[in-house]
């Protein structure tokens, strides 16, 4: 909904609570807390506006038919800005993003980076870090800002305060320079941030302002050539090897002949292989010397299917290419969702009408007939999608696929892997179907073909990357022992293939007496300069999940507080799961400079969802009682096994459990298990040392260790 910064002010003078009401109504937030916020935070808005004097001007309030919401959703993206007026400026189209903060700003405190304040004691992200993002995400990927080569500024607006000294000093002046911070002190609303938007906003611009309501995702292609340049030629992020370069210069070779035909078409690659075998690196390596062609249309994506991916890899491309903007390369899975959300389906349900997930085609006919929209990310818009981690796609049409609600995917849109190739020329998929475990995680390769089919996407020959191993020392008889071993079939003496020993080069694995003893081993790695993370499955449950700070939680209250006795004294070891602030899992991951786990690698523990596709020198596994070993067989312990996305497999598997039978379920479940520690067993690069916690599959895993 676009309205003029007159018509914004008389409805929050006139219709605040008509307002209030369909905000929370859009954005599903319904505490008073946040509607309380809401009425201060727009009063103030739209005192500030009228002492600016822009009653002509635009202010984009982006919502549905009969809805309002505050929130702009910037173009193909998951982040919302609070508000953006739109005009013209000195000789260009201009949009100015604000951030609202209705913040209690009291005993707040520089943080330790520019982009993170101190506020309640925590760190949290800086407002003018924010609307930096937002703005450098439109300049480079916003369609009508690249078109008319518009002027994008921000600042952010802390509404309940009037005074907020600590952020704009050190280390936070520089970035307050560009991104400035205002309040609600008279100087600021009726002189400073007035003149900040007449500078920047001369006069109206209509056309403009309903050219950006409508604007789609696309890419500065200058900044993307550039970004896949700086990222193509690192010295230290994507070298490649023997099986990787074959794998890469296939996959090349098939997208040259694909794109130098008169008439390309659509196609598809596939690209398989196992943990360890470099698909990742090759992937990126991929995405960045297509992307930095001339002669390409469209733009070029790099998409991932789990919120650790997202984060982890936004952060390595923002890195190289300088600039927040250029997380906007990464799109997660999700983002290809048309348009179909909860409140649509809620719309739907309330009208009488109960849409079907099996019925997904109507769906999408259903949607783009009442809306009149195009889809969010539209046909053949990209030239290339580059998917990493494509085994974790959602594929709801099949048995089971429609397990876990909260993935943030809408199961009534379909298959993820149908709107990709719907919305690509050209797919490039980097799978390993034994590294799927999640419930949700159901796309096979038999459906891929068929949607290619539908859709007239032609599937070139399948590339393989088996052979390489870049993790376990290079060992590939390692990687096979773990295979044997989950599957039982290992035997006392194979690990002489692979074992390390002293005076024989191999892969490190020991095992170890105490959960203690894994920190203590890791250590003695850390201080030589090596990367450790401590690892885990599902056998404990996510008690910090939320907390805004469990590090200071007791040691009772931790995810892991499990107490051992090592020569008669006695100890704990207390530990959290990975903290994931805003959802970002690079936390953990990369261990920025702000992050506990910078300080201390040791200080939270990792499961398989959040290290799939990643590695580290040295991994510390923790293995609990969720998967042990009984007479000869592998069992899961249901009461041991605390995985949210396994609901539905985990209660299929209680009900035949109950009923006396082994079924379909339990042997789902087994699978996943074992997938899960594959990926746990293959992370490390150099050395695995683990811990049972089950006497049993202790004394099983020694004897398959003998005589190495």
């Amino acid at each position: 909904m676009l309205l003029t910064v007159r018509e914004f002010i008389s409805t929050a003078k006139s219709s605040m609570p008509l307002l209030v009401e369909r905000l929370q109504s859009e954005t599903g937030r319904g505490h008073e807390q946040e509607a309380a916020a809401w009425r201060d935070s727009l009063t103030a808005v739209a005192s500030m506006l009228e002492h600016a004097d822009l009653g002509d001007f635009h202010v984009q309030l982006n919502g549905r038919t009969g809805n309002l919401a505050l929130e702009y959703r910037l173009p193909a993206a998951s982040s919302w800005c609070d508000l953006v007026l739109l005009g013209r400026g000195e000789a260009a189209p201009a949009a100015v993003m604000v951030e609202l903060k209705h913040w209690n700003v009291a005993g707040d405190a520089p943080g330790p980076r520019p982009g993170l304040i101190e506020h309640k004691g925590l760190n949290e992200l800086h407002p003018s870090e924010q609307v930096r993002g937002y703005v450098e995400y439109c300049q480079r990927f916003h369609s009508a800002v690249v078109e008319e080569r518009a002027t994008v500024s921000g600042c952010a607006f802390l509404t309940r305060t009037e005074r907020a000294t600590a952020y704009s000093k050190p280390p936070h002046d520089g970035l307050v320079a560009d991104y400035p911070v205002f309040t609600a002190a008279p100087a600021d609303t009726s002189e400073r941030l007035p003149a900040f938007l007449r500078q920047r906003l001369r006069k109206p611009d209509p056309v403009f302002a309903r050219q950006f309501t409508e604007g789609t995702y696309r890419q500065d292609r200058d900044f993307v050539r550039a970004l896949a340049a700086t990222l193509a030629d690192s010295k230290d992020a994507l070298v490649l090897l023997d099986h990787q370069r074959k794998g890469f210069e296939l996959c090349m070779q098939a997208a040259e002949d694909l794109l130098s035909a008169d008439d390309t078409g659509k196609a598809l690659i596939l690209v398989e292989g196992p943990p360890g075998s470099g698909k990742s690196v090759v992937a990126a390596r991929l995405w960045a010397e297509l992307a930095r062609r001339g002669d390409l249309e469209g733009s070029f994506v790099f998409v991932t299917t789990s919120g650790s991916q997202k984060t982890n890899w936004q952060s390595v491309f923002a890195k190289h290419g300088k600039s927040l903007g250029a997380k906007g390369v990464v799109k997660p899975a999700n983002e290809f969702n048309p348009g179909l959300d909860g409140r649509w389906i809620s719309q739907l349900k309330k009208k009488g009408l109960a849409p079907s997930m099996a019925d997904w085609r109507k769906n999408l006919e259903y949607w783009a007939k009442k809306s009149g929209k195009s889809p969010r990310i539209e046909d053949d818009s990209i030239a290339v999608s580059v998917v990493d981690e494509a085994h974790a796609l959602i594929d709801p049409t099949v048995e089971g696929g429609a397990g876990n609600s909260h993935s943030g995917w809408s199961f009534h849109a379909g298959p993820q892997i149908w709107h990709i190739l719907r919305a690509s020329k050209l797919t490039i998929l980097f799978l390993d179907p034994e590294q799927s475990f999640r419930d949700n995680e159901t796309t096979t390769e038999e459906a891929i073909g068929k949607y290619a089919k539908e859709l007239g996407v032609t599937v070139l020959p399948k590339i393989s990357l088996a052979g390489a191993q870049f993790r376990c020392a290079g060992s590939k008889e390692y990687v096979d022992w773990i295979d044997r071993l989950l599957a039982g079939e290992a035997v006392p003496g194979e690990a002489s293939k692979w074992l390390a020993t002293e005076g024989s080069a191999g892969f490190q694995f020991e095992m170890v007496a105490d959960p203690g003893a894994l920190d203590d081993a890791l250590r003695v790695q850390i201080e030589s300069g090596k990367t450790a993370r401590l690892l885990a499955a599902y056998g404990r449950g996510w008690a910090t999940k939320g907390e805004s700070n469990p590090h200071r939680a007791l040691p009772s209250q931790k995810d892991f507080d499990i107490p051992y006795e090592r020569q008669g004294k006695k100890s704990r070891w207390s530990k959290i799961w990975n903290y994931i602030p805003d959802a970002d899992y690079s936390h953990f991951i990369q261990a920025p400079e702000d992050s506990e786990m910078h300080g201390d690698m040791l200080a939270e523990v990792g499961c398989p969802y959040v290290v799939r596709g990643f590695d580290f020198d040295y991994v510390g596994l923790v293995w609990l009682s969720d998967f042990v070993w009984r007479k000869d067989r592998w069992v899961v312990q249901i009461e041991h096994t605390f995985e949210s996305a396994w609901r539905k497999t985990l209660a299929a598997a209680k009900k035949e459990r109950k009923a006396g039978v082994y079924g379909s379920a339990e042997e789902d479940l087994l699978k996943r298990a074992i997938r899960g520690y594959r990926i746990l067993f293959t992370r490390p690069i150099k050395g695995c040392y683990v811990w049972c916690e089950d006497a049993e599959t202790r004394a099983y895993l020694a004897s398959r260790l003998a005589d190495a």
